[in-house]
């Protein structure tokens, strides 16, 4: 190959840029330790996390449901009107607890998104009822409280960024 090691470096690099950010194969999986809490019950989320070595987690519990804490670094994540953004460096598994209601039912919706990959998406809905009661009351997205926010990853980002930021000024 002729040219300089420059040459072939840049070359390398819009090659790795080109190439499609799904051959990296990023996947997020949820597990739950139960679907069928009691009421008021403190149960716990696990999120598997395989290809993403900086991105975030965004999930969004059923109304009622709320976030009690996590294993994941304070200064990573942000939990505010039944959703949770989880910043991603180099983690394998986060796990979360979160209380049941007294009663209603409904799905923990969840989106990922890869930030050095440039790729993105949503992970399966888990579906969670108390005591196994399926309530249609509790699952009307209209009941969650509405205000104009920035979209999630918007803020993942700042918290990603503040992150880096934070390390970079401890060396």
């Amino acid at each position: 190959m002729r040219g300089s090691p420059a040459d072939r470096l840049i070359c390398l690099i819009l090659l790795l840029m080109l190439v499609p950010a799904a051959a990296w194969g990023a996947t997020v999986t949820r597990t739950l330790s139960t679907a069928e809490p009691g009421a008021g019950e403190v149960f716990e989320v696990s999120l598997s996390i395989e290809g993403i070595t900086l991105g975030g987690v965004v999930e969004t519990l059923p109304v009622g449901y709320s976030f009690v804490g996590t294993n994941h670094a304070d200064d990573r994540i942000l939990a505010r009107d039944g959703q949770v953004a989880f910043a991603l460096i180099n983690e394998t598994l986060i796990t979360y607890q979160v209380r049941a209601p007294s009663s209603g039912s409904g799905d923990i919706t969840g989106i990922w998104e890869d930030f050095l990959g440039e790729s993105n998406g949503t992970i399966p809905a888990s579906h969670l009822a108390v005591d196994g009661i399926e309530t249609e009351v509790e699952n009307t997205p209209k009941e969650r409280p509405t205000q104009e926010a920035a979209p999630p990853f918007a803020l993942l980002t700042a918290i990603v960024a503040l992150v880096i930021a934070r390390r970079g000024g401890q060396r």
